[in-house]
């Protein structure tokens, strides 16, 4: 199928990447063309709320960057990915995302809470192949075995002008335990239109997306317009700047009618983590096992959010 599958790796994945990133490229290497990881190797810049000095101090943040870029040729070489590309502030690649892009109105590598912006432009345009299915490292699937819930988007995809991305359930289902109306979760907040096959809204998740590059390429550059305009304003009184890329995506795509399909399925759905202390890293080994069979504690359902305390209550009373 005409499908790369993209997924982002930087510093902070280090200390789960080597259970969740093989899980992942398992739940859909039988359905893609090309396996794609990409390694943002820079470090964010100075903002309001973040001070890189503090943050990411030398030389820890470089040590991490050069382990986590040698775990991920150590998988090409092993051939977890066909394709790798590690993204640097001087790569020949950064002034054509920035261009294409960001309408060369953002120079800054990361979005104004130190997550990564160009990193994902670069998943985007990276593909040779029509359509990229894009995760985050830390992101958890659940997929019923024989199931592959890109290919099951494609296909309403394929039959609608203004389905750009799509995405599984963004958590557990929820309905028949909470005896409440359907939906892709309890909190996501955008207004929804059921359709068949799903639910269509707005809002651009960047942990997980089936992207079509071709309608995307319609909408690009994203900062144009009134978002031109409210980018020089927050840069100006900085505030807020630069704008991440799922508010871009929101203000430049949803904003002119482009939509993302939540599938209703309940053959695939997913999980994130907020927060990784100590704790959840050490029985994330237990949740992948029991997410992977579609098991949660009742608490989970409906919130795409790992609940840690519901987690190590339930895992500790299995036998």
């Amino acid at each position: 199928m005409e499908i790369t599958l993209q997924i982002n790796l930087s510093a902070g994945d280090l200390r789960y990447a080597e259970l969740t990133v093989p899980a992942l490229v398992k739940a859909h290497r039988a359905s893609v063309e090309r396996i794609l990881f990409v390694v943002d190797c820079c470090k964010p810049q100075r903002t309001k709320i973040v001070n890189p000095e503090k943050r990411f101090p030398e030389p820890e943040f470089s040590r991490r960057v050069e382990a986590i870029c040698t775990l991920a040729r150590r998988w090409q070489t092993e051939g977890l990915c066909t394709d790798l590309f590690l993204l640097q502030p001087e790569s020949d690649l950064v002034p054509i995302l920035r261009s294409k892009y960001l309408g060369n109105m953002v120079n800054e590598t990361h979005d104004y809470g130190a997550c990564g912006l160009l990193s994902y432009l670069a998943g985007l345009e990276i593909p040779r192949t029509k359509y990229v299915l894009h995760y985050d490292a830390d992101v958890l699937l659940f997929q019923k075995t024989g199931y592959d819930w890109a290919v099951e988007a494609l296909a309403f995809m394929e039959t609608s002008t203004s389905i750009v991305a799509a995405s599984p359930r963004i958590s557990p289902p929820f309905s028949e335990q909470k005896k409440l109306p359907d939906a892709p979760s309890l909190h996501e907040g955008r207004p929804l239109t059921a359709i068949n096959g799903g639910w269509l809204n707005d809002w651009f998740s960047t942990r997980c997306f089936l992207m079509d590059k071709e309608k995307l390429s319609k909408f690009l550059p994203l900062i144009k317009s009134r978002l031109l305009w409210e980018t020089l304003a927050i840069k100006l009184l900085n505030r807020g700047y630069p704008r991440s890329p799922e508010i871009m995506l929101f203000r430049s795509v949803g904003g002119a009618g482009g939509r993302r399909l939540n599938l209703s399925s309940e053959n695939a759905w997913l999980l994130h983590p907020q927060t990784k202390p100590d704790l959840y890293v050490k029985i994330l080994p237990e949740i992948l096992k029991t997410v992977q069979v579609g098991s949660v504690p009742q608490e989970q359902c409906g919130y795409s959010e790992i609940n840690l305390a519901a987690w190590e209550k339930f895992l500790s009373a299995r036998p």
